[in-house]
């Protein structure tokens, strides 16, 4: 796989989306890289509608968890609105009589290989801005409040999916003050130059930056260790996945469907 440090320079260059089409025999792979928006304008919802018509895939996968089957919408647009390009596969697979599958690493597995690594405390810091703070910032969670979204989210996401946190580790007045620690400075709920400490395309000992390509690399290896299967019984499996998560793979997966099966 690609270094995460060459995917960012990259990423600068790219334009979304970055669209991977691999064949050799009669196995097909197309990797839609995405940009994480909603926005039901953006041209990236029509090529996934033109390529899954295409590829007519017999299953595939999505980045961000697993949908349940009452997860349904009604229309490609309340696709996006409400779930961005996973909303948009999974209405096309409900329609399609086809299983949309989770490609990511489900958290009670990722947090307890990430804490053989790093410290709680670190990856709590890690987590909330990576999870919470960039995207709540971004827009990702429409009006609700930061507060309101913090208190469901670290102790449903994050604490019972395996990350240790005592009952007092769990408040936002103890992120504030791990985060006063860490970096240095109050934390602030806008997009400063402190989110660079937790971009994982920055080097130059960058701890939380090389933290976050942890993770992204476990994630990645997951990924295409579920293509790999899905290639023993299938010939036909398409994939949207952030562009970064795209460029990363992009070798391997190539190489993967070489594979002589």
């Amino acid at each position: 796989m690609r270094n995460y440090v060459w995917v960012g320079k990259r990423m600068e260059h790219v334009k979304t989306p970055y669209v991977i089409d691999t064949q050799h025999g009669r196995k097909h792979v197309l990797l839609v890289g995405c940009n994480h928006t909603r926005d039901t304008s953006s041209p990236q919802f029509v090529v996934i509608q033109q390529r899954f018509r295409q590829l007519q895939p017999q299953v595939a996968f999505n980045e961000g968890g697993q949908l349940g089957p009452a997860e349904q919408y009604a229309t490609v647009q309340e696709g996006i609105q409400r779930n961005g390009e996973t909303g948009v596969m999974k209405y096309l697979c409900d329609r399609a009589g086809i299983q949309l599958q989770n490609g990511d690493l489900a958290e009670h597995i990722e947090f307890p290989l990430m804490l053989r690594k790093y410290r709680k405390d670190d990856l709590l810091l890690y987590y909330v801005m990576e999870r919470l703070v960039v995207p709540y910032l971004s827009g990702a969670y429409e009006s609700q409040s930061f507060e309101s979204l913090y208190e469901k989210a670290v102790p449903d996401w994050f604490v019972k999916s395996g990350l240790p946190l005592l009952k007092q580790e769990q408040t936002l007045g103890y992120f504030k003050a791990l985060y006063q620690t860490k970096i240095g400075r109050l934390f602030a709920l806008t997009l400063s130059e402190d989110i660079e400490k937790f971009d994982y395309v920055n080097g130059n000992g960058c701890y939380y930056c090389a933290l976050g390509r942890t993770s992204k690399m476990t994630r990645d290896s997951v990924l295409l260790a579920k293509i790999d299967q899905a290639l023993n019984k299938h010939d036909r499996v398409m994939v949207t996945f952030g562009h970064g998560h795209a460029l990363a793979i992009e070798p391997a997966l190539r190489q993967l469907v070489r594979r002589r099966r």
